[in-house]
């Protein structure tokens, strides 16, 4: 077998690939000896059909089933021989006449790139530091009293802290657009569950009023068709609620599913929920800051099937989240971006592991499981899910081989801190 091999692009190569005629007719011969002995033809008894017989019957078959295979494992010796990494499927090109006796083809594809690591040793990746504190537990258990309200009726003007119950239908250039409309709709005021602007024009309101509200959504607003724009929303009044905190005593903390109801054992446990969020969080920050700097400090020229393919995924899944249909709505150079740092990490990532020889951590990968598993009630089915799902374990395994990634630069990296209080932490107010 003779490779030639050709540079077409800065990651685009060209091998052109012969094979002799002698090895494609030894390959056909032998395989309709082999079927003489298998295959079944009216007046002959089984492995008794001539060879003759077989190839007249089925020569034409064998020779095109023989081309395909010849291809196929020349093709992955030839990029063995030539130490190629290909991107994807190759563009075949057959360079013989289909009559001729030897094969012969050329296959055109894209190759990874040559990545040359940035040394993680000099990098400097700051890393979170943060607590919860008596007041963070208070805090949540004052959001937990919050969310058990006791609401009455009022016959006078919404102040902020009331509950507001409305009819509302949003207008854009003088018409409805999707998600703008809903009727019974309750809102606390202050609570920012709809646009600061909206509530505030909802205080001083009473039931049975009928008022416009006009609000700008903001620039970076989530629904692309909405940011910036200037809407009038006509609301109407059905009925205003005060509200009053429930008692903090024995009956509200069993109501929390606190069996003992002591204020004690709630306090413990909202302390381990929230160390664990922030832990989360502490990671999460953690793992952003490390990922920026790989990505910062290696740039490579990305292989253009790929980006496309990234960049077709960041876009079906936006499209999903936004629940759009219409892609001309999609804010387009931002995902691209994503797609562009998405791949690329990727690779960085798949070249530390590769280069370093980072074994995937078995122990973790079931720990997430077990982890995931156990917010359900049947947490054995979960875990039977994912040993049965490749796709789904494939998932978790990535997770924890992005994370082994990340320990491992940081213990190459000088670390530095930063503090930040929980609120900021969970947040994202960083």
């Amino acid at each position: 077998m003779q490779v030639s091999l050709e540079t077409t692009g800065n990651l685009e190569r060209k091998i052109t690939v012969e094979v002799p005629g002698e090895k494609i007719h030894t390959a056909v011969e032998k395989k309709l000896q082999d079927m003489t002995r298998s295959v079944k033809l009216p007046g002959f008894r089984l492995g008794k059909v001539p060879l003759g017989v077989v190839r007249q019957r089925f020569g034409k078959q064998v020779h095109q089933e023989v081309l395909a295979d010849t291809m196929q494992s020349s093709y992955r010796e030839a990029i063995h021989q030539e130490k190629l990494r290909p991107v994807g499927t190759p563009r075949i090109e057959r360079l013989d006449p289909e009559s001729g006796q030897d094969l012969k083809y050329a296959a055109t594809f894209e190759v990874y790139p040559e990545i040359e690591l940035a040394d993680v040793a000099g990098f400097e990746i700051e890393t979170a530091q943060a607590e919860v504190t008596d007041e963070d537990v208070e805090d949540m258990l004052e959001k937990l009293r919050r969310q058990k309200m006791h609401w009455r009726a009022v016959d006078r003007v919404a102040e902020k802290d009331d509950r507001v119950n409305i009819d509302f239908k949003g207008m854009l250039d003088g018409e409805t657009f999707p998600g703008g409309s809903q009727d019974d709709f309750a809102v606390v005021l202050g609570s920012n569950t709809l646009l600061p602007e909206f509530e505030q024009q909802l205080e001083g309101i009473k039931k049975g009023d009928a008022k416009p509200i006009e609000v700008r959504f903001p620039e970076d607003y989530r629904q692309p068709e909405l940011a910036g724009k200037q809407v009038v929303f006509d609301v109407q009044v059905k009925k205003v609620e005060a509200g009053s905190l429930p008692e903090l005593d024995e009956h509200f903390v069993r109501e929390l599913g606190i069996e003992d109801g002591k204020i004690e054992t709630l306090h413990a446990e909202l302390r381990r929920n929230l160390e664990t969020e922030l832990e989360q969080s502490k990671q999460s920050f953690d793992k952003n800051q490390v990922m920026q700097k790989l990505f910062e400090s290696n740039q490579f020229e990305l292989p253009a099937g790929l980006l496309e393919q990234e960049v077709r995924s960041v876009f079906e899944q936006a499209k999903r989240n936004l629940n759009l249909e219409d892609e001309s709505k999609l804010p387009k150079a931002q995902l691209e971006e994503q797609a562009r740092r998405r791949l690329s990490l990727g690779l960085i990532i798949g070249e530390i592991v590769r280069q370093n020889e980072i074994q995937l951590d078995a122990g973790r990968v079931r720990q997430h499981i077990q982890a995931i598993a156990s917010g359900y009630d049947q947490p054995e089915d979960v875990v039977q899910y994912y040993t049965n799902s490749v796709e789904a374990r494939a998932a978790i395994e990535l997770q924890v081989m992005e994370e082994q990634v990340v320990d491992w630069v940081l213990e190459q990296a000088r670390q530095t801190t930063r503090s930040f209080t929980f609120d900021e932490m969970v947040n994202n107010r960083f």
